[in-house]
């Protein structure tokens, strides 16, 4: 069974920033499927569909995402292979996905939480760009701030594109879907 963990702060005033774009891929795929989130059994909520895959929000906040996911693998009897971590990337555009089988945490402190706590940097995460053109340093406020109304229509599309991609995860596998949506800019077929 794969299981999806989106990265996020579960915390109502972080709801709409950027830091929080894995949780709004989670929530586009459940709603797409008919899927409610419910508690689980730790620092969490998922929606499952039958034993094909689960979707997971952490809700440990950011900085501690690695702290449950131990125990969340063992409760499905799922491996380290099974997961995919969805989050934000401030080094990527906005409007572009990459998906890589492993690597650093590129600071990011979900990531480097996941790779701390599991002992390996063999996960594979689906980074969604979200530097827009009015992106400025330091990235720690730039990412705790929602995006512009003007980007809502990008945020939109990457989304979009996120659920394609992780349709294909499902059908195609992480190394398919990793040659073909790397290659991919939004807008292009």
């Amino acid at each position: 069974m794969l299981v999806f963990i989106g990265l996020g702060n579960a915390d109502t005033k972080y709801l709409n920033t950027k830091h929080n774009v894995g949780f709004w891929a989670i929530d586009m795929f459940a709603k797409k499927h008919n899927l409610e989130f419910k508690a689980g059994k730790g620092d969490f909520v998922f929606a499952k569909k039958d034993n094909e895959y689960i979707l997971v929000k952490p809700t440990t906040g950011m900085n501690c995402s690695g702290n449950m996911i131990q125990d969340l693998l063992n409760f499905y009897k799922a491996d380290i292979k099974d997961l995919v971590i969805i989050f934000d990337d401030v080094d990527l555009p906005l409007g572009e996905i990459r998906l890589r089988l492993q690597g650093g945490d590129g600071c990011h402190n979900g990531m480097k939480s996941i790779i701390n706590s599991l002992n390996t940097d063999e996960i594979a995460r689906l980074k969604i760009g979200i530097a827009a053109d009015d992106y400025k340093r330091p990235s720690e406020e730039y990412v705790l701030k929602p995006f512009d109304n003007k980007y809502e229509p990008l945020v939109n599309q990457v989304l979009e594109f996120t659920y394609d991609a992780m349709s294909s995860i499902l059908k195609e596998g992480v190394v398919f879907t990793s040659n073909h949506f790397n290659k991919q800019i939004i807008g292009e077929a």
